[in-house]
């Protein structure tokens, strides 16, 4: 019995010696370390960036375990009184994007002929050449023998000035005339940099007989297209994110990156297209506000004020809400999944509705309804969290339009309330009969015939801040007691806020909750850490006494 005695001897004092205990502790840390990168990594997976915090670099050596955690937005801080200039290469990231989609169909009509007049800055035009070739000493270009050449990184002057697109348009305005003069001009010897011959052939054949929102139009979209697909956003959006000072914490995440650019091309078919075809035809264009979006973007440094496309923060609340209800992380919405959007305010017949006749933004996703995509997704929460909108309009009474025939009838109404009048009586609600609601919708509304409702109905200017609240009584039952309860005291304060929309007031509100939710989890997990520290330290006391 002597041996084994000594032998738990020896285990005791090895155990106890400083130095093995040093070392478990170290294991002990590294196992820590290793699987919180791994949490953040699957809660990464789960949710999007919120906007930009600026983010210490680090080292190269220190990039295989880093997080990939989506980060929140915080505007970014300029001491100097210069403007922050913008990196102009493309990440290598960026290049392994892959379309969207392969061969897309497109529908063959005649391309229109412009009849309007042409715009005032006609002007530099007729002297083109004269232009450029006054701006060569301020781009220290020095003509080489009798030609003059523009590197990409010294063009960005001619694209903002002379051709009048944003600044981050350079370098996919820059492979554009590259590409269009190489098939124009096909030999061994493909050019390879931007001439001043090139360039006063572009600007004769695809600038000087256009206007602006045609010379748009014809940049974005493939030359062999008469109509703008989504795949052709990527370029200019891609260029954006790599530009953009607000965008500059997403370089490092670039699964990230694409999820934005997908978001941001989505919100504008949403907006643009209305008819959702998946195609932008230059009329919608003429008619939109892009143009003016895409400037504003390239001027403003917080990203987050473009509330039109562009918003980091929208990006963020958007993605976050698709990834609470995508629990396989399949990328699919069921029906089941979409159910507990919004605490489970929705019925299950409008539901079903949206997955069998509600709009979709691009011909393949509509090939199966039994999920929704995340571009599926975008257009029904856009359409969700504000209803005073044409396109949510339209797309609300497609859904709720069951036979198709234009007219929302009172039959129609019953079925959808029905369900709601459920709702109420299972949760206790005081019961709203539907002849009293219908009485009070069409008071609000004035319908030109009591019989039914049609979209036009929904779209009067004095109806805009209320039509919303029909459908909100047919299908949203959370959305529709507040209706009946609400303050309206709060509802002037609300009409005199700083949003211009509904979304943008709601995507305020929701990114502030996201925020304050991550930070909460940071914080507790910084406590868990040090609560783990202090007993070890205690335990480590314990063994030394």
């Amino acid at each position: 019995m002597a041996a084994p005695v000594k032998m738990d001897e020896l285990l005791v004092s090895w155990l106890g010696s400083d130095d093995v205990y040093n070392n478990v502790l170290e294991l002990i840390d590294e196992y820590r370390v290793q699987r919180k990168q791994q949490e953040m990594i699957q809660r990464n997976k789960l949710t999007p960036p919120t906007s930009p915090k600026q983010e210490e670099k680090t080292d190269a050596s220190e990039e295989p375990t880093r997080s990939v955690a989506i980060p929140r937005f915080h505007p970014l801080k300029i001491n100097t009184g210069k403007q922050l200039r913008r990196r102009r290469t493309f990440p290598n990231q960026c290049e392994t994007w892959e379309p969207f989609t392969g061969e897309s169909v497109v529908e063959s009509t005649d391309p229109r002929q412009l009849s309007e007049a042409k715009e005032a800055d006609q002007a530099p035009i007729l002297c083109v050449r004269d232009q450029v070739l006054h701006m060569l000493p301020d781009l220290h270009i020095v003509p080489s023998e009798n030609v003059i050449a523009f590197p990409l990184e010294s063009f960005v002057r001619i694209t903002r000035e002379l051709c009048r697109f944003p600044s981050f348009f350079n370098a996919p305005l820059y492979q554009r005339i590259l590409n269009l003069w190489n098939a124009e001009n096909p030999s061994e010897n493909q050019a390879s940099i931007v001439t001043l011959d090139i360039l006063e052939w572009f600007w004769k054949t695809e600038m000087e007989p256009f206007d602006s929102p045609e010379r748009f139009f014809r940049l974005v979209k493939q030359p062999c297209q008469d109509c703008i697909l989504r795949d052709d956003f990527l370029p200019f959006i891609k260029a954006l994110l790599n530009d953009h000072p607000g965008l500059e914490f997403l370089s490092n995440h670039a699964e990230f990156q694409e999820k934005y650019a997908v978001t941001v091309i989505t919100r504008i078919f949403y907006s643009i297209n209305k008819c959702h075809s998946g195609r932008i035809t230059s009329r919608q264009i003429r008619r939109s506000d892009i143009m003016e979006a895409f400037s504003r973007v390239d001027e403003e440094e917080d990203i987050n004020k473009v509330t039109r496309y562009f918003s980091y923060e929208h990006f963020y609340v958007l993605y976050c809400r698709f990834w609470e209800l995508d629990h396989d992380r399949d990328y699919r919405i069921t029906r089941e999944d979409l159910l507990k959007y919004g605490d489970h305010s929705l019925s299950h017949m409008i539901v079903d509705r949206i997955f069998d006749a509600a709009p979709r933004p691009f011909e393949n996703d509509r090939s199966n309804n039994e999920f929704l995509s995340y571009e599926d997704f975008i257009f029904f929460m856009l359409s969700e969290e504000d209803k005073a909108n044409e396109v949510s309009v339209r797309y609300w009474f497609s859904c709720v339009d069951v036979d198709g025939d234009g007219k929302l009838n009172n039959m129609e109404m019953r079925s959808f309330y029905a369900v709601q009048l459920h709702r109420m009586q299972c949760m206790g609600h005081e019961i709203v009969p539907f002849e009293d609601m219908l009485c009070q919708m069409m008071d609000m509304i004035k319908p030109k015939n009591s019989d039914y409702l049609v979209v036009e109905d929904f779209l009067q200017p004095e109806c805009s801040q209320v039509s919303g609240a029909l459908f909100d009584a047919l299908f949203n039952l959370n959305k529709y007691l507040m209706f009946e309860q609400r303050d309206p005291f709060a509802e002037r304060q609300k009409r005199e806020d700083e949003f211009e929309t509904d979304w943008d007031r709601f995507a305020c509100i929701d990114y502030n909750r996201l925020a304050m939710e991550e930070e909460a989890r940071e914080e507790e997990a910084i406590e868990i850490d040090w609560v783990t520290v202090d007993e070890d330290s205690n335990r480590h006391n314990e063994v030394g006494g």
